[in-house]
């Protein structure tokens, strides 16, 4: 069939390849999912190819034309279209790959253990939402000043943030995904180092641990008051609650207060990692904050806690299970709220009885490094933070000048 300068009243109507006159090498393929506009074109090489220029319907034929034109502009450059094509969709995959958010999803996760990047993954895509589609390569130090600049939060919040997207670009970096962390250029900002730390004093401490024993007694009231509901309606009454513990809320607290340990820590306890008879408690470093190992001996308020709830419970794998699902615990927030306008202390939060433990070994003159390895610190400069607490130091050491 002679060519002829293709439209779309002609293209509509043919069921047969037509080959448009005005642009040498355009034509048109009808087949069975619909009719097709292609260029055929030779390479560098010689060889002879059809590079599809898209369906009828979905471009026009002025359109279908034009396109052809840019591909014979660039065979008359020494170009291959396919080739030229194939190159700029590896390259649109590439890019899509070393996105932050596809290393996030992907290589990130390959080479971190699960519980950090369950953690870090999500804040990281909250506060640096504007990166997650970016290519990994366009992120610079100048626009992380920026954003640094602007956080609405303490400077300690931000800094954590900087810390978490640094370890997440150095992996991208070891992984071939970036020449240079833009995070080399970026400082921390300026923290307040010696800022108040909220622990708990001797009278708010019995204050409190008033409102965890009144939360247990409101238990074993509301099961007496139960238990007598389902005998005078003859049903089975459960077990009243005549055991040290009504739930897990109490003995987690004396634990907590008396060992330190962080919130991951607790809800991660399991039953191996305590040596009764010694009377020693072992964190893990496998999940611990810093990744090290390190042995807290037992008070006796401890050790008491955690006989009789065990002795209760008969708990053999986490030490405090979800009483739900028996997996894990991820918060005890409820409970918490309750406690804290119970005992009066809304501003009460459970790391501050973390707080409260190093407070207690700086104000008895335990030396900095026993509280260190006690606490699970990584520094001994965090570790001095506890000792700004105590007055009665700071006047003695005052007072002792001649």
């Amino acid at each position: 069939m002679p060519a002829k300068k293709l439209t779309d009243s002609l293209v509509s109507k043919t069921t047969a390849r037509l080959t448009d006159s005005a642009v040498r090498g355009f034509f048109v393929l009808p087949r069975k999912t619909g009719k097709f506009f292609y260029y055929k074109y030779k390479t560098p090489e010689g060889k002879s190819r059809s590079f599809p220029l898209g369906r009828f319907g979905n471009v026009t034929t002025t359109e279908a034309r034009k396109l052809a034109k840019e591909a014979a502009g660039q065979v008359a450059k020494g170009l291959d279209p396919q080739a030229e094509k194939q190159a700029h969709r590896a390259e649109q995959k590439r890019q899509e790959q070393e996105t932050l958010r596809a290393f996030l999803a992907g290589g990130y996760r390959e080479v971190t253990p699960k519980k950090t990047a369950d953690e870090v993954t999500p804040k990281l895509m909250h506060h640096f939402s504007e990166y997650m589609d970016q290519p990994m390569s366009s992120i610079t130090a100048w626009s992380i000043e920026k954003w640094k600049r602007s956080y609405p939060g303490k400077p300690s919040g931000a800094n954590r943030m900087l810390t978490r997207l640094r370890g997440v670009l150095n992996k991208a970096v070891k992984a071939g995904l970036l020449e240079v962390s833009p995070m080399a250029d970026v400082k921390k900002l300026k923290e307040d180092k010696n800022q108040k730390i909220r622990y708990l004093t001797t009278v708010e401490e019995k204050t409190f641990l008033d409102a965890v024993e009144a939360r247990q007694e409101k238990h074993r009231e509301e099961r007496t008051r139960y238990i007598k509901w389902c005998m005078d309606r003859n049903r089975k009454p459960p077990m009243p609650f005549d055991q040290p513990f009504t739930d897990h809320v109490a003995p987690m607290i004396v634990v907590k207060l008396n060992t330190g340990l962080r919130r991951g820590e607790l809800f991660n306890l399991r039953v191996a990692d305590l040596n009764l008879p010694d009377r020693l408690l072992t964190v893990v470093g496998e999940g611990a904050k810093s990744g090290q190992t390190r042995q807290i001996p037992l008070n006796d308020k401890a050790f008491t806690a955690l006989v009789g709830w065990l002795n209760q419970t008969g708990n053999s794998g986490l030490v405090f299970p979800s009483p739900v699902t028996g997996l894990r615990l991820d918060n005890i927030n409820s409970a918490w709220r309750q406690l804290r306008k119970g005992a009066g202390l809304p501003d009460l939060r459970l790391h501050d009885l973390r707080h409260t433990f190093g407070t207690r070994l700086a104000h008895n003159r335990v030396d900095l490094v026993t509280i260190k390895e006690l606490m699970g610190h990584e520094s001994l400069d965090t570790t001095a933070r506890y000792l700004h607490t105590s007055q009665e130091l700071k006047i003695n050491a005052v007072m002792g000048l001649v």
